[in-house]
């Protein structure tokens, strides 16, 4: 079909696109954004708690020591640092690679043994107007106090402060700790007539593997 010109008759060449009406709301597709930012990458994995760490919390009640008052951060750290002498005592092969670092007479474990055996005498010699302290009494006082002053008071430093003095104790004055085991066992057993003798090498034995059980990857 041809179209001839005619005059008077104007010809549209370039007829517009229809325009079809557009149902309300947004648009069907959102506009590409071609300059997207990059994500920042990934954070460094935590360190995995140490043993001491883990023990911390598990007197904690889910308070945080940061928040806690001296005497109550103090008695966490006792009660952590005596399951940890426990399981030293009843496993020191599974403190090995723990202790390579250590010199094998440790600064802070040669004063908690110093310390000990200082209270144990003055306790001999005046039974009735001296109090008994423990070797993880002394390793708390000392943990807690350095923790104040530093200001840091957070389960990891708390944790690895007590695995240093603990096991700088346990492992290079065995002696010594065999003889406060038996003698914490014997008090503890009089204090409580009622329940059976405590067993602290059981008991920071069962904890250790508690602990080794939950690091397992699943």
């Amino acid at each position: 079909m041809t179209c001839g010109y005619s005059p008077g008759k104007v010809i549209r060449r370039f007829l517009p696109f229809p325009d079809f009406p557009r149902p309300p709301g947004p648009p069907s597709s959102e506009p590409v954004n071609l300059f997207r930012r990059r994500q920042p990458p990934p954070g460094p994995i935590p360190a995995a708690p140490t043993f001491g760490e883990w023990l911390i919390r598990q007197f904690t009640g889910g308070q945080p020591t940061a928040a806690m008052p001296f005497p109550r951060l103090e008695r966490v750290c006792s009660n952590a640092g005596l399951l940890l002498c426990g399981a030293a005592f009843a496993r020191p092969d599974a403190f090995g690679h723990d202790a390579a670092g250590l010199a094998p007479a440790s600064r802070e474990g040669a004063l908690v043994a110093r310390r000990t055996a200082d209270g144990f005498k003055a306790s001999l010699a005046d039974r009735a107007n001296t109090v008994l302290a423990w070797p993880w009494d002394h390793m708390a006082t000392s943990i807690a106090w350095t923790a104040s002053r530093d200001g840091d008071a957070s389960e990891p430093a708390l944790g690895r402060a007590l695995t240093t003095i603990a096991l700088g104790y346990a492992l290079h004055h065995r002696e010594q700790l065999t003889a406060v085991v038996e003698l914490w066992q014997q008090v503890a057993a009089g204090i409580n007539h009622d329940a059976p003798p405590p067993d602290l090498q059981a008991m920071g034995r069962d904890m250790l593997a508690a602990f080794e059980a939950g690091q397992m990857p699943a």
